[in-house]
């Protein structure tokens, strides 16, 4: 989860999550107790509220007429987002998959561009910015690793 955690709120985030901090808490208390820009630490939450691990609640300061954030981390809800998020990725690696199965590629030898047979074709096979002739793109390779990496997801979703 935290590398998760880390992939969608940063290394503030990472960090955060890490804590396990209970309870309410503010992005001031939290940036004053660890020495990190309020910028930071509200970006990172607010990351992690879109990715659904954390909540908060707004009130008005009556002193300042500021509004305060108060934040929670709801880690038992790590398990949901982990799963919802691999099953995402690998909807996305799917939809690859299928593209790349289904299709025949050229690529310029300079890796200016990747085009489809048809695209190749209405190039005359020639690489519109660098002049050099497209060649055939072997996929089987990729195919392979985007296989692999689907059922490393489905292991991943077994266990949980």
């Amino acid at each position: 989860m935290s590398e998760l955690v880390s992939r969608v709120a940063g290394e503030i985030g990472a960090i955060l999550y890490s804590l396990g901090i209970e309870g309410e808490f503010t992005d001031d208390q939290l940036a004053l107790e660890l020495g990190i820009e309020i910028n930071e630490i509200r970006k990172a939450l607010f990351a992690m509220y879109e990715l659904g691990i954390a909540e908060y609640r707004r009130k008005k300061d009556d002193e300042t007429g500021w509004m305060e954030y108060y934040w929670k981390l709801n880690y038992d809800k790590a398990k949901v987002v982990l799963k919802r998020e691999l099953q995402k990725t690998k909807e996305k690696l799917l939809r690859k998959l299928e593209n790349e199965s289904n299709a025949v590629y050229y690529i310029c030898p300079n890796m200016c561009i990747k085009v489809s047979y048809d695209d190749a074709i209405s190039m005359n096979f020639i690489c519109p910015s660098c002049q050099n002739p497209l060649e055939f793109l072997d996929c089987s390779k990729a195919i392979a690793r985007i296989e692999e990496e689907i059922n490393n997801i489905d292991e991943i979703l077994s266990r949980l």
